[in-house]
């Protein structure tokens, strides 16, 4: 949702009017944003029952916080890191182990051939198949735009670690999508 100056002000003020209380002010929020936060949580999660636990969580906390946001930045820009943090720790914290290997391993910079044939939702679906740590890199990575630094930190791992990771999921989701082929 691209907001115009005007949309914007209106917007902060509904920010601010919902971080007063008014449910009415937060379910505007919610339905303005409501879509692209359910996915991000699904393109992390594993199964439906696992996103819609992180986007229930997600409103929660963007709810418990509105008084924090400084209007540095996009609103949405500042709700997604909120989402993407509650499930980076779910995942973290229930199911995902981030096996790393110590050896070196070569990080291609080529893309990845076959995805360009399967559209948004098929390439959403192959990734979901993955398991927990690589698809967790892969959405910090390749769609948030984290660099592995920042990974690491947030992941608890190497830098090494998370270039790893990286590469394996890559290497998996080649392999994957060479399969449908």
């Amino acid at each position: 949702m691209e907001l115009s100056r005007n949309a914007t002000s209106f917007f902060d003020v509904l920010i601010e009017r919902a971080a007063e209380g008014d449910n009415q002010a937060f379910k505007e929020i919610y339905d303005a944003i409501s879509g692209k936060m359910y996915s991000l949580c699904l393109r992390y999660a594993g199964n439906e029952n696992d996103a819609n636990d992180f986007f229930q969580e997600g409103f929660i906390k963007l709810y418990r916080n509105l008084k924090s946001f400084r209007g540095e930045g996009s609103f949405e820009g500042w709700a997604r890191k909120i989402f993407a943090r509650v499930c980076i720790d779910f995942i973290k914290k229930n199911k995902a182990f981030f096996s790393v290997i110590n050896e070196e391993m070569p990080v291609s910079s080529d893309g990845l051939s076959g995805y360009d044939k399967l559209s948004g939702d098929d390439l959403m679906k192959v990734i979901r198949q993955m398991p927990d740590g690589y698809r967790t890199v892969i959405n910090l990575y390749l769609v948030e735009g984290y660099n592995h630094k920042e990974i690491g930190e947030m992941l608890n791992i190497s830098e090494e670690g998370s270039r790893s990771q990286l590469y394996r999921a890559r290497v998996s989701l080649q392999k994957m999508l060479s399969e449908i082929q």
